[in-house]
């Protein structure tokens, strides 16, 4: 199964979105991201299945919680 990670800038929104998608049986977790490894240096990420990324991002969005890519 391909890893994914939804870069986001904030630990405070890393944690927010990571219990939003697990109580929506989104599994993933929260990693720290090298600052270069993403356009913004966001600082942290959410890993999961590259298969759950639509939905995740959904989720995300719906709640209003801001993410500032993907890497795949």
């Amino acid at each position: 199964m391909k890893k994914c990670i939804i870069a986001i800038s904030s630990v405070n929104h890393a944690i927010r979105a990571e219990k939003l998608l697990l109580s929506s049986s989104v599994r993933c977790k929260i990693v720290k991201l090298q600052p270069n490894a993403t356009k913004k240096g966001c600082a942290y990420g959410l890993e999961i299945s590259c298969k759950d990324v639509p939905s995740a991002l959904s989720f995300l969005n719906n709640a209003g919680i801001s993410y500032s890519e993907i890497l795949r």
